[in-house]
Order: structure tokens, then sequence, then C-alpha cells
């Protein structure tokens, strides 16, 4: 008999609109596939499914036990909210989906882009710095200060005080935030960032089988607030489906692609080959994009995360691509953390992209989420020397 894998405040699977007696509907202009219930998906086997209002079936991508790993881990991490998923980059298909809502919050966690982007946009910005800045990765860029925020003696070169000077390809893995807003006050243009935003997708849809937003971004034309823009601080945010949808444009060379989480329905079937939607960035841009979120991994913000305490590797052997993002406003008590990656980052299998909303007090950040969530893929397909995580939790 098919299982629920329903753990208490935490959704596998699709958002549960359905709980308040909703339904949604695949887009029918691409896909022809009917509405079905949310509110209970099951999950038998390999199989993995929910039913239309009909009762009749639909069969959808997940993977039971990646997505009952990802509830489990959610739950674990105990954030006032949050959102994991894994999908497979080179076909498109979601393999895990879960949720974690406080209490009466509207909507989807899973499907809203009402969480700031933060530091994530650097990879929007780093894309428009190759690709409309003629900023090349090993230029040599000099700063001083900007670890925590964004001020006008930022947007030029230091000229005194304690000054560091690395090469660019450092930066986005270290999330130094006065890199970004000294090299966009030069090289860019307000349209620059705009255009490059919105090819990725930004201000529209992931290509989906409903319409969820990928994120929305206002460019300020003030130098500063521009700045701070292109550095992550202000004016965009991102849904975590969006985050998995840029993760998996990077691991495919800049190829954006149709996600999918409906398999068949009745008198409808997904096909079996990925289905190419547009080139959102340039293949030279995705590898150096790649090359630098590896270096979030093995040395920059998310080192601490993905080794232990002897600070041996969690995942040795595969090379991981990640980037980071945590924001708290002024004016909000929540910090929102985030991870979004792929691995093996040169030949990716999976990508994933994780959001936790944490109050004053939390228990684990947003890449402890995504780092145990690789493990546990990669652990079920025997890679040598990655331990399942989930045998420690309570």
């Amino acid at each position: 008999m098919p299982r629920a894998l329903l753990p208490r405040r935490v959704f596998v699977g699709l958002p549960l609109l359905a709980a308040a007696g909703a339904t949604l509907r695949a887009n029918a202009s691409e896909l022809d596939a009917p509405e079905f219930e949310l509110g209970r998906l099951w999950f038998d086997g390999a199989r993995s499914g929910a039913t239309t209002r009909r009762g009749e079936p639909v069969e959808l991508t997940l993977d039971a036990h990646l997505s009952d790993a990802a509830g489990r881990l959610l739950e674990h991490a105990r954030p006032l909210e949050g959102a994991a998923i894994a999908l497979d980059p080179r076909t498109g298909r979601v393999l895990a989906w879960a949720e974690r809502r406080s209490g009466g919050a509207p909507g989807s966690v899973l499907t809203s882009a009402r969480s700031p982007a933060a530091s994530l946009f650097k990879l929007v910005t780093t894309a428009a710095l190759f690709e409309a800045g003629g900023v090349h990765p090993a230029d040599r860029v000099c700063i001083s200060g900007g670890l925590r925020r964004v001020e006008r003696g930022h947007l030029e070169s230091p000229r005194s005080g304690d000054v560091s000077c690395a090469p660019f390809a450092e930066a986005l893995g270290h999330s130094r935030n006065a890199v970004y807003a000294q090299l966009a006050t030069r090289h860019l243009l307000r349209g620059d960032l705009l255009r490059t935003a919105e090819r990725i997708g930004f201000n529209s849809d992931v290509p989906f089988d409903w319409p969820v937003p990928i994120g929305q971004l206002v460019v300020p034309y003030n130098d500063l607030e521009f700045a701070r823009t292109a550095a992550g601080f202000q004016g965009s945010t991102l849904s975590p489906l969006g985050g998995a949808y840029l993760a998996s444009v990077i691991a495919q060379g800049g190829l954006a692609q149709r996600l999918r989480v409906v398999r068949r329905a009745p008198g409808f079937e997904a096909p079996d080959e990925p289905q190419v939607v547009r080139r959102a960035m340039e293949a030279t841009t995705a590898w150096r994009l790649t090359r630098m979120m590896e270096v979030t991994v093995h040395s920059g913000t998310c080192r601490p995360s993905f080794a232990d305490e002897s600070g041996r590797a969690l995942l040795p052997n595969l090379r991981v691509a990640g980037k980071t993002g945590t924001l708290r406003p002024e004016s909000d008590p929540t910090t929102t953390s985030w991870f979004i990656g792929f691995a093996p980052s040169r030949r990716p299998e999976i990508a994933v992209s994780v959001l936790l909303r944490n109050g004053r007090v939390w228990h684990q950040r947003a890449a402890e989420v995504a780092r145990d969530l690789l493990r546990c893929y990669f652990h079920e397909r025997g890679a040598r020397g990655v331990v399942n995580p989930l045998v420690s939790l309570p």
C-alpha cells in the first residue's frame, strides 16, 4: 500500500495548498496535465504520486527516499519556516520537495518569492560583470572592510587603511561585498544588471508545470543603492524553486530547461528528453561561476559546514559547487539563510536549493541541511566514504 510521508509541520512533496481544499493545475498550454489534489501525496517503492479530484492517479518524479530525507532534515533544523528542493539538472526532474511552514503563514514557502535573495544575487551580478562589464576572474581587486555592509567608501578602490587584494575569482566564494560594490559601480550600468537578471529569469516564472516566480528584482538609480543591490543587500527576492532553477542553469552550462514534477497523468506523459527553453547565460560564464562556487565549499563561506570537527570532508572525493546567502534586515528579527549548489560540480547529477528562516535562536544553517541532503543522495548511490547523516538524527 502507498504510504504518506508527512512529518509533523513538514510537508513532503508539493505545497499543501489543498489542505484548505485547494488544487493546482499544471500549465495547460504547456502540458495538458489535469488538476490534482496536493493535500495527500503517496510513495510506493520507487513511485510517487497524487490524485485528481476525480480520483485519477498522477505519477510524480519525486524520489521517495530523498523526499523523506528532505523532510526529516528540515524538521531537525527547526527553522521558523523553510524549504528544501533537489532536482536532476540533466533532466529537469524534481527529486525531492519538502517545506516547513510556521502556523498561519500564507501560501507555500517552496513556490513563494517573498524571501530576500541575499548573497545568492551575487551570482547574477557576477554574470553581468563577465558578460556586460568585461571583468575577468584573474582581475585583482583591492578592498577595505565591507564584511557586513556596503557604504559609500566601498564604491571605489581604497587609498589607505587595512587593504586586502585578491583575484575576483575568490570574491564569490568568500562573499566579499565590497568587491561587488566596487566592480558594479565601475563596470555596470543599471540596465546591464537588469538585462542580465531578466535573461536568467528574474521578474518571470520558472519554466515548470505551473507558474512559479523565480524571483523579483528592482534596480535603483542611486549609485550607493545600486551597489547594495548588486551585493545582494536589497532589491531582490527568490523562491526556493527559483534557487534550484538558478543552480540548474549554471550546472547545465548556462542553458535553462523545463523543470518537471509531473511524470504522467491520464491523457498526459512528460517527454523523456530534457527540454531546453533558452540560453540564460554564456557557457563561459557558467563555467567561471562553477569554478567560483567551488571556492565557497572548499575554502569559502561554507567550508566549515562541509567538514567534520577534525576538518575531514563530509563528501570526500566529490567536488561541490555552491553559494550561501545570509541576511537579517534591521527591521526583521528573522535571518534568511540560503544555500544553492550542485554536485559533482564538473558532471552534475543533483542540484539543491535550501532556504531557512531562522529566529533569534537558530539550530542550523541552510548549507548544513543542503550538505546532508547531498550526503543522503550520494550515500544511497554508494559513493565511497559518504556516511548517511540520517542515522545520527533523533
